[in-house]
């Protein structure tokens, strides 16, 4: 807090001849905190929360981030601002799965062959599975 004084005299016209000094205060006295007394230095926040993790599917990286402001409290009157980041950003790798498209794995054997024989045909299969690598 402060405060803000002010003074005058008894001399517009000073009294004379007998005359009777002046009545009221000499000196006045006021607030003045809506002005600068103090010098308040800014203080970081706390942190926000984290952001969403952003990916790269094709690395399996990722990135997310978090923020705070000069506003515990901010400077004012003079004082100076913060010190320290703003921003901050963490790795989430973890969240980030990296992109496997699926490769066909090689053909089994062939199977026996299954005949019709009233017509005289037959076929016989393999198989292959999508797990080299899985999806």
């Amino acid at each position: 807090t402060g405060y803000k004084t002010r003074t005058r005299q008894c001399n517009n016209p000073s009294p004379s001849c007998g005359g009777n000094g002046c009545t009221g205060s000499l000196k006045d006295t006021g607030s003045c905190d809506d002005e600068c007394c103090k010098i308040t230095h800014g203080g970081l926040s706390n942190w926000s929360s984290w952001g969403s993790c952003q990916c790269n599917h094709n690395l399996g990286t990722g990135y997310k981030t978090r923020t705070r402001q000069c506003s515990n409290p901010s400077p004012s009157c003079g004082g100076n601002g913060c010190t320290g980041s703003l921003k901050d950003t963490g790795s989430c790798d973890d969240e980030c799965c990296k992109i496997t498209h699926g490769g066909l794995s090689n053909w089994s054997s062939w199977g026996s062959c299954q005949c019709n024989h009233n017509l005289g045909t037959g076929y016989k299969t393999r198989t292959r599975q999508c797990n080299n690598p899985s999806p």
